[in-house]
């Protein structure tokens, strides 16, 4: 669904885990976290704080640790 971002809790490079908070997004009136689905590196952040995204937009890409 679109949305817009309402708070980003990583920054690009940062280390995160399996479950750890990525961003807080805002959807027909609905707070939602989005969170990492793996441990992982923040390769990078495609949306900024009070943006609006499109329905499937790539919000953050993660890269496995190491790579």
């Amino acid at each position: 669904m679109p949305g817009f971002v309402v708070a980003i809790t990583v920054s690009s490079g940062q280390s995160v885990s399996a479950g750890m908070a990525l961003m807080l997004i805002e959807s027909m009136k609905l707070e939602t976290i989005i969170r990492s689905p793996q441990d992982g590196i923040v390769h990078r952040i495609h949306v900024k704080e009070g943006e609006s995204f499109e329905h499937d937009a790539v919000l953050v890409t993660l890269s496995k640790e190491g790579r």
